[in-house]
């Protein structure tokens, strides 16, 4: 993979349901591997098919990656007010790309990461171990029960969450540029937000002095139901669309090109938008020859206003 030039996005580790969070500087999102590819677009990749089918396990099995409470010590979640929760599910694909003799090859794309694995089925249960050389790889134990792949992993170094479970699907993909998005979770980018402080005065008596409280009011960056009216895959961009959109709408109309791609995101605030879309899988973590014509455009046309835009923030009550 060619080394690229692209812009480094501070995200917040926070731990724990009472973790504060800092406000970051604003910038656009330009995640690595979906830059514009200069030249020709070429023809759109396509997923590799085996020539016999070997097993009903080949192909995606997606859901989520989620903590194992059995095993880690304590909860990892991020919590945003009461208005937003993440508990760092984050949706993988295990692709089982080649079974043959017992042994098992294939690869796994979570989180930005499309990492190889490697290893063996017995009395069917499959344990595939990723090559160690990356800081979240590990091992993977699973089996099909019913019609889902019901597994764990375990990290092999010391990371915030070493043990994750997982009961997946298996699902195709296929790049649908019609596709919308469906309103099932809230965009919201909590490294961008504003904060207010007041003091409020209340009486303990007719006679008695009052007393003040301090209250914190943060507003978190956000987006409109715009985004689910436009779509930036399968119809050219107008400038007059698009000027007045706050900068929440335009990085999700931009990112949706990307998820429809099945572009794997890195950027926490996105993953979860994208993770909870029930069409959407991540496959990838390159997909910069894949754009159309259309696309291509509409993405140069989206950062210009982006760059731009004021930020878009909604209310989510007091600290």
């Amino acid at each position: 993979m060619k080394k690229l030039t692209y812009l480094l996005v501070l995200s917040l580790l926070l731990t724990g349901c009472n973790s504060k969070i800092k406000e970051s500087e604003k910038t656009i999102v330009i995640e690595k591997g979906t830059e514009i590819a200069s030249g020709i677009v070429p023809t759109k990749k396509q997923n590799k098919k085996p020539t016999k089918i070997e097993s009903d396990m080949l192909g995606f099995w997606v859901g989520y990656f989620e903590e194992d409470d059995s095993e880690n010590n304590e909860g990892q979640s991020i919590y945003v007010d009461e208005a937003f929760n993440w508990n760092r599910e984050n949706k993988i694909n295990i692709s089982i790309d080649h079974i043959a003799d017992s042994i098992v090859i294939g690869h796994s794309v979570v989180a930005g990461n499309d990492r190889p694995f490697r290893g063996v089925v017995r009395n069917e249960e499959f344990i595939v171990k990723e090559p160690g050389d990356d800081k979240y790889d590990g091992i993977f134990k699973f089996q099909k029960i019913g019609q889902k792949l019901i597994g764990k992993w375990t990290a092999y170094k010391n990371i915030n969450i070493k043990h994750r479970k997982y009961g997946l699907e298996k699902m195709e993909f296929t790049y649908n540029p019609n596709i919308m998005l469906e309103q099932v979770r809230a965009y919201i980018d909590w490294n961008n937000f504003i904060e207010e402080k007041t003091m409020e005065e209340y009486d303990e008596g007719e006679f008695d002095e009052g007393e003040f409280d301090e209250w914190v009011t943060q507003e978190f960056a956000s987006a409109t139901p715009l985004i689910y009216t436009i779509n930036a895959s399968n119809t050219v961009l107008k400038k007059d669309t698009i000027e007045n959109l706050k900068k929440g709408d335009l990085t999700i109309i931009r990112n949706t090109i990307y998820a429809r791609h099945g572009y794997s995101f890195k950027n926490r605030p996105l993953r979860i938008f994208f993770d909870a879309q029930p069409w959407y899988i991540p496959v990838h973590t390159d997909i910069k020859s894949d754009f159309t014509a259309i696309e291509k455009e509409n993405i140069k046309l989206l950062l210009i206003y982006e760059k731009n835009a004021l930020e878009y923030y909604d209310y989510f009550g007091r600290g």
